[in-house]
């Protein structure tokens, strides 16, 4: 059942709409609710375009939508890549592009020894782009002694020289494509009936001006979804006052949810009074009339696992929560990894430092395609299934491989068939060297991955890790989420543990001085920042929240 603003905005408002939805109010319910509604009523050589912010939630859309007849459900790139990089790129001469892999940055870092970017060297390198007019965008944070113009120069002609490009590059060259041949956006906005925008309040800027042109050229209606308190990918270029902005250069209707189905009072109440202009939310959760104290605990280094611990076995034992309605998230992902070492041996975990690799920048199709089958070996489900389609489709299109859809239905039934025979006695070594063995013969390509996968084991962790064991954690079906407050938006669960909420963490403030702990000015834009992530945090819990902070809390 939709409330009365859910419905308004599902069935009623017309042409370009931007709903601003809080917490809990049902956001993608309402979402779904309209996309079907569109599906029954647009004519028949129209489609659908749902644009997600993660290919996780693509997955959610494409689940709760019940069909995808004549929709697209993926991210911006995906979008990019299938509408308008592969099939127009040649306009310019680029050749059908791969998207580059995590072992070409790793050689391209290791080839290039002067390029000295710290420890975090993969998330600087993703912070090199251009801007709207093609230059290197100097407006990045770039704190490192070697120039930031001879990298971009080293790292594009790299791309270059190995016909690859990258998630930034993706939304450049599609922009560049769109604004120079104005047959493409047209052709765009004559397909599509109506364009869905999810996380509305994270676009970039050639996000935006993606669809913005498109817009400008054809028929098609924008519905923009999302929450602008919630705007917590600023680093990632997440444009201001996107709501506002699209109000006047769509000529939208703006539209709210105000009734919220999550959490209990006492989280509403904490997380509405980080703003003094937060709208007053109906409460119509099932939690409403529990009373349910938020609490506040400090540690320091020698008791933070211990309470840590205690805290989880106090939700599970006392309470009867389940390992699964429980997250602990934090700010950082090394936070979020040092608390599942912590964990780990006495609870089933699920995220950052579940696993025995690290898992950073292995955000590519064949780590999508591992996981899929994992979570489907674990729990099989029409969801699952539909995942693991999604993620051979993704893996298809990022490695411009060429199938029939006959070849495709082989493909994707024998990787389940066969990965679901794999010897669950194997050593992980050896069982990821099987799976290895298993993508190589249906794909016809290498697959790199793996090798990296093994490469990052740590030794003393090879010798106690089956593959079994690998594909249940992997599978993400069971256990504690630990992970940071940044991947787990969207997400809601009956206990939130906010962990490590100390000064200089949230909002975050660079160290600037390492021998005196000296840290950057906190500036007005930082605190704003801050709230906002700590607004996300603390909303994603539905009954019970702990907030750890050391001896100097923020916020």
């Amino acid at each position: 059942m939709l409330n009365h603003k859910q419905k308004l905005a599902a069935f009623q408002l017309e042409g370009n709409t931007v709903l601003s939805a809080c917490p809990g109010s049902g956001k993608t319910k309402t979402l779904i609710a309209r996309a079907e509604n569109k599906l029954e009523t647009m004519p028949k050589e129209k489609s659908l375009a749902l644009i997600t912010y993660t290919n996780a939630a693509a997955d959610e859309m494409a689940t709760r939508i019940g069909s995808e007849r004549q929709v697209f459900i993926g991210t911006i790139h995906r979008f990019c890549l299938e509408f308008i990089l592969r099939p127009f790129g040649w306009l310019y001469s680029w050749k059908k592009p791969l998207v580059v892999s995590y072992d070409q940055l790793i050689s391209f870092l290791e080839s290039n020894e002067e390029i000295n970017i710290e420890n975090s060297s993969l998330d600087e390198l993703n912070k090199i782009k251009r801007t709207i007019s093609g230059d290197i965008d100097h407006e990045i944070e770039w704190n490192h002694d070697i120039n930031l113009e001879s990298t971009a120069e080293k790292y594009f002609d790299f791309l270059e020289s190995i016909n690859s490009i990258d998630f930034n590059e993706i939304l450049y060259r599609s922009f560049k494509l769109l604004s120079n041949f104005k047959f493409i956006p047209r052709s765009l906005g004559n397909k599509f009936y109506e364009i869905f925008i999810d996380e509305f309040q994270d676009i970039n800027i050639f996000q935006y001006e993606i669809f913005k042109t498109i817009h400008e050229n054809g028929p098609a209606t924008f519905f923009m979804v999302g929450d602008e308190r919630q705007q917590i990918f600023k680093f990632a270029g997440a444009i201001d006052d996107s709501f506002k902005i699209a109000e006047d250069d769509f000529g939208a209707v703006s539209e709210s949810l105000e009734e919220t189905y999550r959490s209990t009072e006492n989280i509403i109440k904490a997380y509405s009074s980080l703003y003094d202009n937060h709208p007053l939310l109906i409460n119509n959760s099932k939690y409403k009339n529990l009373v349910v104290p938020l609490k506040f605990i400090e540690t320091a280094n020698a008791t933070h696992k211990n309470k840590l611990s205690e805290c989880v076995r106090h939700l599970i034992d006392d309470n009867g929560l389940l390992e699964s309605d429980i997250a602990i998230l934090s700010t950082r992902w090394w936070d979020s990894y040092n608390a599942s070492k912590a964990l780990r041996k006495k609870y089933n975990i699920v995220g950052l430092g579940a696993l025995p690799h690290p898992i950073r920048n292995l955000n590519n199709s064949t780590y999508s395609i591992l996981k899929a089958l994992c979570k489907f070996r674990k729990e099989q489900s029409v969801k699952n299934l539909r995942s693991i389609k999604r993620s051979v489709d993704l893996h298809i299109l990022e490695c411009d491989l060429n199938f029939s859809d006959k070849e495709l239905v082989y493909i994707q039934n024998n990787l389940i068939i066969e990965f679901d025979n794999i010897d669950p006695t194997l050593t992980l070594e050896d069982g990821l060297m099987n799976i290895n063995k298993l993508f190589s013969k249906y794909f016809k390509i290498e697959h790199t991955t793996f090798d990296d996968i093994l490469n990052r084991i740590v030794s003393e962790e090879k010798g106690i890790w089956t593959i079994s064991k690998y594909i249940c954690v992997l599978s993400g079906v069971d256990g504690i989420t630990i992970t940071t407050i940044h991947q787990a938006k969207g997400l809601e669960y009956k206990a939130v543990i906010l962990d490590q909420m100390n000064e200089n963490k949230i909002p975050y403030q660079r160290l600037i001085d390492r021998n005196g702990w000296i840290y950057e000015s906190l500036s007005d834009e930082g605190i704003e920042e801050g709230k906002k992530v700590f607004y996300v945090g603390l909303s994603r819990a539905e009954l019970y929240l702990y907030i750890f902070h050391n001896w100097k809390p923020s916020l």
